[in-house]
């Protein structure tokens, strides 16, 4: 059932996007970690072991709470047990929606917009948008479409494989807690330390595969493949997170461009390693790959899903 739950729910993905909706799972689940990081943080003051049990709790919950919902769906008929597993599967990844996300900012550079385009780039990115000129607003936006493919395409339809919705379900909690409280900050540094650590180990296959994936989807997207598994080998450690280059490094080398270098969070300048190599312009045209090479990063890897819950 997983398989066909799969399908479904890329297929879902297509046609619908990612619902922007406050019944949204991952939604859900980012207000379930902000109760516990208060409670743990505030009431109980833990902070070390505190994020040790967010890290744990969250995933163990969410994966429950979508097994349970999807044995009661059974009991009605396998039917809705399989949509059920299909729309946890959609829930849990985003192609869709972020090629949908570097369209706008795509059209907006197009048509002269430069702040519009930072007004949607600062959407979905963490740094400071407003000094950027046109060649960092793209930069920017591949970087993102780039790192995740990994956390928003693969790592969950690798989980999916082995363990359906539910599983994927928990490996966005995973997610959800680091990007929520794994930084390295004063706030941060040791209540957000383990989660961090898990969700490192979470990806570590996945992004790996991605390498694989992302090379054999440039190739199909006329881009280069050698190139992305040349450059993704070459820079994929180019980053103190051990699996946050692999994406980035694969679409820099397909794309032939350089990813990375230099950027502005919170006013705070961050010097991040440059990935790839500098052949062409950062213009429009990159997105424009970019998101061509996320479409068939995303084909190939429901397909490989597919067929690993296929045999597992």
């Amino acid at each position: 059932m997983p398989a066909f739950a799969i399908g479904l729910g890329y297929l879902l993905d297509l046609l619908l996007k990612d619902p922007q909706a406050a019944w949204h799972p991952v939604r859900l689940i980012g207000g379930f970690i902000a109760v516990q990081e208060r409670f743990y943080r505030d009431i109980l003051k833990l902070d070390l072991v505190g994020g040790l049990l967010l890290a744990v709790i969250t995933p163990g919950a969410v994966f429950i709470v979508s097994l349970a919902m999807l044995m009661a769906l059974g009991r009605i008929h396998w039917t809705a047990a399989l949509i059920g597993d299909a729309l946890l599967i959609w829930c849990a990844m985003s192609p869709s929606a972020l090629a949908a996300e570097a369209r706008v900012i795509e059209k907006r550079l197009e048509a002269g917009d430069d702040t519009g385009a930072k007004k949607a780039l600062s959407m979905i990115v963490g740094r400071d948008t407003g000094p950027m000129d046109r060649a960092a607003i793209v930069r920017a936006t591949v970087e993102t479409v780039a790192e995740n493919s990994v956390d928003g395409l693969i790592s969950p339809l690798f989980y999916a494989a082995l363990g359906g919705g539910p599983l994927a379900m928990a490996y966005r909690a995973v997610n959800t807690c680091d990007s929520m409280v794994g930084y390295r900050n004063e706030r941060y540094e040791r209540f957000g330390k383990i989660p961090a650590r898990i969700d490192d180990a979470a990806n570590f296959i996945p992004a790996r595969l991605a390498l694989v994936i992302i090379s054999a989807s440039a190739w199909l997207a006329g881009l280069s493949g050698r190139m992305a598994m040349a450059v993704g080998l070459r820079d994929r450690l180019k980053h103190p997170s051990p699996n946050s280059a692999h994406g980035e490094a694969a679409f820099a080398g397909a794309l032939g461009v350089r990813l990375g270098g230099p950027s502005l969070y919170g006013g705070v300048l961050k010097q991040k390693p440059w990935l790839g190599d500098d052949l062409k312009p950062m213009d429009t045209s990159v997105i424009a790959q970019a998101r061509r090479l996320l479409r068939w990063t995303a084909l190939a890897t429901v397909l490989l899903a597919i067929v690993i819950s296929l045999v597992n």
